[in-house]
């Protein structure tokens, strides 16, 4: 009866500050060198964060849920191999410098612990609760550097349940998404004791120039401040399970790609429906600008280990248009597009961007890319859309001793100035499904919503509680 009560009379959820500190490495400057010099692939994000969010249920045992002690020997731990790691990954614990630089003082990552009155169960069975998930990341927005120049954030809540949820912020000039799973999970390996037997020494000698300024106008903010729009920013999660994959799939397949990834076909079938609602609102009906994040490592030859921290991320990019309406005409289409585009990022393509030859290669594509936007961005009746595809990434395996999470999250963010029309695929727990979130603005984002052709395929909005299976 009062967990019935409490959910009628649900309080707006608080997050309580415990403590604020720096975790810093246990055995400082030893051998690493004092100043970390970025990539010119480092250098082409803009200076944000990347937020990832992991939800830990109560221990199955009772008696260790409500034990306190329990809870403060798993905080004391966290912090004891956090410091143990950043041994190795000493940038994580230095100061962004400049826009060239690291400076690896060892000065810690930011590292607050918090706590919530009620359990987790209780804060998934709020409505809108993905609105509140912003609270378990540090205080900073995901879209400015940090004026103090932390590289690395990191926030530890507990509920009142024995839960654990982990959010940290990671300098997108230090790592992309692959290397901050990298780290997060060699982070819970260690926490473990298994970092010797599970893991590499984290690899921070890039293959790509450094040393060298980028031109501004190759700069990735160049090229999205092309389509900041001011208004509301609007987010929706979406959960395409098992069974949807397989069917779009079919859908997607063709003869020339006869067996489409759940990537594909998602992001396909994503772009189709979006470019809808941007006709629904505008009128208008044109191409859509599409890219895709795409990691190199695996596409170097040979393979660039996991272990190689910074960015080696390219940008696929494509004009996805289509003449018909019927989703077997269409998926195959966009799926072909989008296979034609990932492909050309192939071995050559990466080792152009190496040693001393590399800023040319940079300059040249970077400048494509950018005069690629600018001609959308004045085009009448062109929209642009951007995936960052975080699946296989092995978010799902930080594992800190207490078990796997139950749900990784991205984060949705409230700010009236944004990065519109962008998309985050996230995995499921067991890896067979895929999380969508999209970011798009209020109109569109209320056409999009209404899709029935998307929601035969999509689950909106669906609990946590409910991916276990998927």
């Amino acid at each position: 009866m009062y967990f019935l009560n409490h959910l009628l009379h649900q309080p707006k959820m608080e997050v309580e500050i415990m403590s604020t500190q720096y975790i810093k490495p246990s055995s400082p400057m030893l051998t690493h060198p004092k100043t970390h010099s970025l990539s010119i692939l480092d250098q082409f994000f803009p200076p944000i964060y990347i937020p990832m969010v992991f939800f830990y249920p109560p221990d199955q045992s009772t008696e260790s849920t409500l034990h306190n002690g329990f809870i403060q020997q798993k905080l004391k731990l966290l912090k004891e191999s956090l410091s143990q790691v950043l041994n190795q990954f000493y940038p994580f614990a230095g100061r962004i410098k400049d826009n060239l630089s690291i400076n690896c003082n060892d000065e810690g990552v930011h590292y607050t612990e918090a706590k919530v009155s009620y359990s987790l169960i209780e804060f998934f069975n709020q409505p809108n609760f993905s609105s509140c998930i912003h609270k378990f990341l540090p205080n900073q927005p995901i879209l400015e550097a940090s004026p103090e120049g932390y590289t690395t954030m990191i926030q530890v809540t507990c509920f009142a349940c024995g839960a654990i949820v982990i959010g940290t912020f990671i300098s997108h000039m230090i790592a992309d998404g692959a290397a901050a799973s990298y780290f997060l999970n060699t982070w819970g390996s260690t926490t473990r004791g298994e970092f010797q037997h599970a893991f590499e020494f984290p690899k921070f000698d890039t293959p790509f120039p450094r040393n060298i300024a980028c031109p501004q106008d190759s700069n990735a903010t160049a090229f999205c401040g092309q389509f900041l729009k001011k208004g509301k920013l609007a987010t929706t999660r979406l959960l395409f399970d098992k069974e949807a994959i397989s069917k779009l799939r079919v859908h997607g397949a063709s003869l020339i790609v006869q067996n489409p990834t759940r990537v594909e076909v998602v992001i396909s079938l994503l772009c189709k429906c979006i470019a809808k609602a941007f006709k629904a609102n505008t009128g208008l009906e044109g191409p859509t600008l599409v890219t895709h994040a795409v990691n190199m490592r695996p596409r170097a030859s040979p393979n660039f280990p996991k272990s190689y921290m910074g960015n080696f991320v390219w940008m696929a990019t494509a004009l996805m248009s289509s003449k018909g309406n019927a989703i077997d005409e269409v998926l195959p289409e966009l799926v072909i597009k989008l296979r034609k585009v990932v492909t050309a990022i192939d071995s050559d393509f990466v080792k152009g961007f190496e040693d001393e030859g590399g800023f040319v290669k940079y300059s040249e594509v970077s400048k494509r890319f950018y005069e690629t936007g600018s001609s959308v961005a004045l085009t009448s009746g062109v929209n642009n859309v951007h995936f960052v595809s975080w699946c296989n990434f092995g978010l799902y395996d930080v594992d800190y001793g207490w078990g796997k999470p139950i749900w990784v999250s991205c984060t949705p963010n409230s700010s009236n100035s944004e990065f519109f029309n962008s998309v985050i695929l996230t995995d499921t727990p067991l890896g067979n499904g895929i999380e969508a979130w999209v970011y798009l603005n209020d109109d569109d984002m209320t056409m999009f919503q209404q899709d029935k052709e998307l929601l035969s395929f999509a689950s909106l909005e669906p609990s946590p509680l409910q991916l276990k299976d998927h």
